[in-house]
């Protein structure tokens, strides 16, 4: 158990540093100055804390770089959700209770008493 949820810490570690990297990549490329990207590419968190004092053309870039991989990472998330799931058996055609012979045979006993 232990090491499942270290696991999953590590997986949404590894995550949001790599939502940073691409947040980053796009960023730096959208304004054109590609040599300030360098480890460890958290260009964006920089350019984040200084939203109010650059121009306009800026803004969009820093608001771009934030949504793109928000959208991919919400893309992700919902289709995790709808194909992560076990595949359920399908009914088809008539159900019905079983008979004595299924349940005996599935181990079912009937006169078992509950005490």
């Amino acid at each position: 158990m232990v090491r499942k949820i270290a696991i999953g810490i590590g997986v949404v570690a590894i995550l949001a540093y790599g939502w940073n990297v691409v947040a980053s990549l796009i960023f730096c490329f959208g304004v054109h100055h590609q040599e300030f990207l360098e480890f460890p590419y958290l260009q964006w968190i920089e350019a984040r804390s200084l939203f109010w004092v650059v121009n306009w053309r800026i803004k969009i870039w820093i608001i771009t770089a934030g949504v793109a991989p928000s959208a991919a990472v919400l893309i992700g998330l919902i289709l995790l959700v709808r194909y992560g799931r076990p595949a359920k058996r399908p009914l088809y055609g008539a159900s019905k209770w079983a008979t004595g012979h299924q349940m005996q045979n599935g181990g079912v006993r009937r006169e078992q008493r509950p005490f």
